[in-house]
């Protein structure tokens, strides 16, 4: 193992004897083993620097295998020496990658400061200053004490550039427990959610993070897929009904660590400890945060210990995105608020589990939507600030009530107060935009979504559909093809592809995506398959025409079967219209009217596929009362 020689270093009341393998704690020699002496001393001659844990095995064990166990036991006495086990003052834990030591640490030349094993500390007798030389010394030392407590931010290790980016890698479950997952993507959540709020930064959503969970890439290359500047890592513990999370910020480019810290708080203060360690993350990379901003991380009202464990499941659930899931949040986060009826972030889980599981075939429009804005409704009344529910009221205004004047205030507000929500920036342009016919700008905002959620399948594919109602098919293709590249099990994205491809006359094409967006989206692969062979046939034998008269036998016979959900009447009035008859084609979009179907509604005088029911007074009446332009 390469040294330095004869290298003494020194560390708050520590110094480190390299050549003589002590250490001294205020002078006195404290006892190690030769191999827990070595892990410190590569530590410490890393210092600010991540140490690799196959770095550590291959220079403490050359030539020998052993357990990472080893390792973790020799950082664990390391710990108990220099503070105390659970600490992580000195030495951080980098989840999945190894250790980094966090304290300034000062080289000292050969025998400037160094002691003899067991020896306390002598001043040299070489030299003894006079009184006159004493007196400018004491000025120099006290006008120095002064100047790096005036100015100690100067002394804070230098960030390689300004930070005006970051992500919140998926902190690590440290409880011991796989079962509690939940709950630690759930504090991953709540530190993402608070960053979000600070305008002056841009901060990574969710789902674009999470797809890094054990991913052992470096810091380096997450950084580059991400943009960002800055990368924050932690870990989670649970105990009982405490909770302490590890968190530590690291310049991103230089792989440099710029701080980190421990907090510790009970179950019922844990969103005190979420704004904790986002104003203290904001603090560290100098963002601008407005009184406001601080006021809401600093003071959060205490939470119902249950009521906050339930809501964290029913997240847990509604991230699965699949009817079931859907179900699933909707009696978690009715738990939640039973509990606790004044916990405001349960009613936002309420609502915008109502408004996507009409999306995803788990309950009608006319079942959810209404549940969707009593919910809104009641978490703003308990929190106004709550960006979440503005945006949960905008979605169900526009699609269930057609109230887009309304729907735009509310996301325009969460946008306000949540400028890194790339949420409430997909719903203004894909709810209220789009549907004002406002496509430039709808596409400027999705735009600014997937910069947020660059790797999110979802926001790139709103952005495919924002180009496609813009009229830009082409382009909108394109996006379409980006989408299957990120997520080629996205099951949404292929039929809409499918929708896509057949209003631009590539059918063959269409029909191979539809029948792989069946199967994905979970029918049983024998019906799929004869789904598709029928359309098949139907264009083969007949051509588009042919292909027009299988999609609207194909939407007739499973437009009310609740496994083939995306079947909706806006889809078999667009049948109707390529055949050419209007009648049925109104007839159609009345009953997706009556049954409040306002996701594909909301987007009918821009949809291709309704160019030839323009300028029909019935189309006019429709619009009217879906509150659209012409």
């Amino acid at each position: 193992m390469s040294e330095p020689a004869e290298c003494v270093y020194e560390f708050g009341e520590f110094q480190l004897d390299s050549a003589n393998k002590a250490l001294l704690r205020n002078g006195l020699h404290v006892s190690l083993t030769p191999k827990v002496f070595d892990t410190l001393r590569l530590l410490v001659e890393n210092a600010g620097q991540l140490v690799e844990k196959d770095q550590f095995l291959r220079q403490l064990w050359p030539q020998t295998f052993v357990e990472e166990s080893a390792l973790a036991e020799n950082i664990s006495r390391l710990r108990r020496v220099l503070d105390d086990a659970d600490s992580q003052r000195f030495i951080v834990t980098v989840p999945k990658r190894g250790y980094r030591f966090v304290v300034a640490v000062k080289r000292l030349a050969t025998g400037e400061g160094a002691a003899e094993p067991g020896a306390p500390a002598r001043a040299s007798a070489r030299f003894r200053p006079g009184p006159a030389l004493l007196a400018v010394a004491v000025l120099l030392v006290s006008g120095l004490t002064y100047f790096y407590f005036r100015h100690s931010r100067m002394f804070s290790p230098p960030l390689a550039g300004p930070i005006h980016s970051l992500a919140v890698l998926p902190l690590e479950n440290l409880t011991g427990d796989a079962s509690q997952e939940y709950f630690v993507d759930g504090m991953t959540d709540a530190l993402i959610t608070d960053l979000a709020q600070i305008g002056a930064l841009r901060v990574i959503s969710r789902t674009s993070v999470m797809r890094y969970k054990g991913s052992r890439k470096s810091l380096s290359d997450i950084a580059g897929e991400l943009g960002v500047d800055a990368i924050v890592e932690g870990t989670v513990a649970r105990s009982g009904n405490r909770v302490r999370i590890t968190s530590q910020l690291i310049y991103a480019k230089s792989d440099q660590h710029l701080w980190a810290q421990n907090y510790e708080r009970d179950l019922t203060d844990v969103l005190t400890l979420q704004g904790e360690v986002a104003q203290a993350i904001a603090d560290q990379v100098r963002a601008a945060v407005t009184p406001e901003q601080r006021s809401r991380m600093a003071s959060p009202r205490p939470v119902n210990r249950d009521a906050y464990d339930l809501y964290l499941q029913g997240q847990h659930q509604w991230n699965r995105h699949t009817a079931a899931g859907s179900k699933k949040s909707i009696e978690f986060f009715q738990q939640a608020v039973d509990k606790d009826p004044s916990f405001a972030l349960a009613y936002v889980g309420l609502a915008e589990a109502y408004n996507s599981s009409n999306i995803l075939g788990a309950l009608t429009p006319m079942q959810s939507f209404s549940k969707a804005e009593v919910a809104a409704t009641t978490a703003l009344r308990l929190d106004p600030l709550l960006a979440e529910a503005h945006t949960a009221l905008g979605v169900e205004k526009a699609r269930y009530e057609f109230d887009y004047l309304q729907a735009g205030q509310e996301l325009r507000k969460a946008i306000e107060l949540n400028p890194n929500s790339a949420k409430a920036h997909r719903y203004y342009s894909t709810a209220f935009l789009s549907s004002m016919k406002r496509h430039s700008e709808a596409i400027a905002e999705m735009k600014k979504a997937v910069e947020l959620d660059p790797l999110s399948p979802a926001m790139n594919h709103f952005l495919a559909l924002a180009y496609r109602y813009a009229g830009d098919l082409d382009r909108s293709a394109e996006q379409f093809r980006h989408v299957i590249e990120i997520d080629p099990n996205f099951g949404r994205c292929r039929l809409q592809f499918a929708a896509l491809l057949a209003e631009m006359g590539a059918y063959e094409e269409s029909i191979a995506e539809f029948e792989k967006g069946e199967m994905l989206e979970g029918t049983n692969p024998v019906k799929a398959v004869k789904h598709a062979a029928a359309l098949r046939h139907a264009f083969q034998t007949g051509g588009a025409k042919g292909y027009w008269r299988g999609n609207l036998a194909l939407g007739l016979q499973t437009v009310n079967e609740p496994d083939q959900y995306w079947f909706e009447w806006n889809d078999i009035a667009v049948a109707y219209t390529k055949l050419g008859d209007k009648n049925k084609a109104f007839e159609s979009l009345e009953k997706a009217y009556q049954q409040r179907q306002g996701r594909p509604l909301g987007f009918i005088n821009s949809d291709p596929g309704f160019k030839n029911l323009r300028g029909d007074p019935r189309f006019s009446d429709l619009l009217r009362r879906l509150g659209l332009p012409e």
